[in-house]
């Protein structure tokens, strides 16, 4: 769009540009802790299967439920006040923690069994 100035000459118009825009943050800080937890693209926080083994970490859901019950994992049930069901969630990093503190647990008595059979 053109508009004319006082001597008749055709000019360009200059529109600004919108001040920016101050948006509020409307994550809350431990909000954003947890999205921090995101380790590249899996989940914080996954469902057991319906059947089958869990898609990272192998266990069924009889054994995601045995471990959350000795709190070997954290797990937490998601539920509306009054409801009788609800949703149980599992952290994804203290399963796999669980995983590689079972496999250092397995690699230190591979070792001591190896130091005893030299003796």
């Amino acid at each position: 769009m053109n508009a004319i100035d006082s001597t008749g000459t055709d000019k360009p118009t200059v529109v600004p540009a919108p001040a920016p825009v101050k948006r509020r943050s409307s994550l809350s800080p431990t909000l954003a802790d947890r999205i921090a937890e995101r380790d590249g693209l899996l989940p914080v926080w996954i469902r057991c299967p319906k059947s089958g083994p869990e898609h990272f970490s192998g266990f069924s859901r009889s054994k995601l439920y045995e471990l959350a019950g000795d709190e070997k994992i954290r797990s937490v049930s998601i539920r509306e006040p009054g409801q009788v069901r609800g949703t149980r969630l599992f952290h994804l990093g203290s399963i796999l923690e669980f995983v590689v503190r079972c496999e250092e647990e397995a690699n230190a008595s591979t070792a001591g069994t190896e130091e005893r059979a030299e003796s």
